[in-house]
């Protein structure tokens, strides 16, 4: 099975005054080419790390990516490159897609140069190409008028318009991956469903792969072929997406599919996940969601489980589906 992106026992760890937090604890996984992986779970589980690592854009100090960690793309461990080899892969081979583009596109440049500024960077062309590029970009992920908005400073665009220009700033090198943190958050659902729609579109015609980090399960379901769910810095469920949502094994993905509202039934309470993500300074000794798992058993008080392998590309970290009974 061909991998674009394999990553291996990723650990990023951030050192502060407080102690040492494990934000990305062991994680394992891959993008295939050509495929969209949703990457899903609770605000503080570690989603964005792992992008940010995945880039070597981790603030350092306070954040590590501790040795024995693994990246590999294109027959390299990413950090294992020095940074001038990283710069060229950044914008280039692998794109990403910030939250907030309001925070991403810098203010006091205008979007065209933003944009003619990768192009410049990574493929050769003069001041007058890259700046025709940039207005074709624009045009591609739907902005009226390109010229003008090339133009334009972000601060005069709306968050959609932002976030098209960022769009077209991700993809104006044609990279095979596209990492996509929360493309849609603060958007209203009509945008949301244009910017999907779009990333779409533009993944089909360059072949390009998506890692599309998201809390949204109906953004999943429309979109990834493939679905990880991360809980406390881990990797606690994978499988493809008709498997995950037809048949979740981990209670944390059942909690986290029952929470969403139905349109056919009526519900006078949405149900939910009782308790909080634990305090990263002081994760539980065994399971990190034994203290909100309704099945939780006395093994996971006190050990934590390994991924188990249930099939094709299926696989589960609970003692439920273990063969440890210790």
């Amino acid at each position: 099975m061909e991998k674009l992106l394999e990553v291996k026992n990723l650990r990023t760890y951030f050192y502060t005054e407080d102690g040492v937090i494990p934000a990305v604890d062991g994680v394992d996984f891959y993008i295939k080419p050509g495929e969209t992986l949703g990457v899903v779970g609770e605000s503080g589980c570690g989603k964005s790390v792992t992008s940010t690592s995945i880039l070597r854009l981790v603030p350092n100090p306070p954040g590590k990516i501790l040795e024995g960690s693994q990246i590999n793309y294109g027959g390299k461990d990413l950090l294992a490159l020095p940074e001038s080899e990283m710069r060229k892969i950044r914008g280039n081979d692998i794109s990403m897609i910030f939250q907030e583009p309001m925070t991403s596109l810098n203010p006091v440049f205008r979007i065209g140069d933003q944009i003619s500024e990768v192009l410049l960077l990574h493929q050769e062309m003069n001041k007058a190409q890259a700046k025709a590029k940039a207005v074709e970009m624009l045009k591609l992920v739907g902005i009226p008028r390109p010229e003008k908005v090339a133009d334009d400073f972000p601060h005069s665009l709306s968050g959609g318009m932002r976030q098209r220009a960022m769009i077209a700033m991700a993809m104006a090198c044609s990279p095979k991956l596209l990492i996509a943190d929360e493309p849609t958050t603060a958007l209203d659902v009509t945008i949301q469903a244009q910017i999907l729609e779009l990333m779409n579109k533009l993944k089909n015609e360059t072949n390009a792969s998506i890692m599309l980090i998201t809390h949204n399960l109906g953004v999943v379901a429309e979109t990834c072929q493939r679905v990880i769910v991360m809980y406390a810095g881990k990797i606690v469920e994978e499988g493809d997406v008709y498997s995950i949502f037809e048949d979740p094994k981990h209670p944390y993905t059942v909690g986290l599919l029952k929470s969403i509202p139905s349109v056919e039934v009526r519900q006078n309470k949405l149900e939910s996940i009782p308790g909080i993500v634990p305090n990263p300074l002081n994760m539980p000794k065994g399971c990190r969601f034994e203290p909100r798992c309704s099945k939780a058993m006395d093994i996971c008080r006190t050990n934590q489980p390994k991924i188990s392998v249930l099939g094709d590309e299926r696989t589960v970290r609970c003692f439920l589906y273990s063969q440890e009974t210790e």
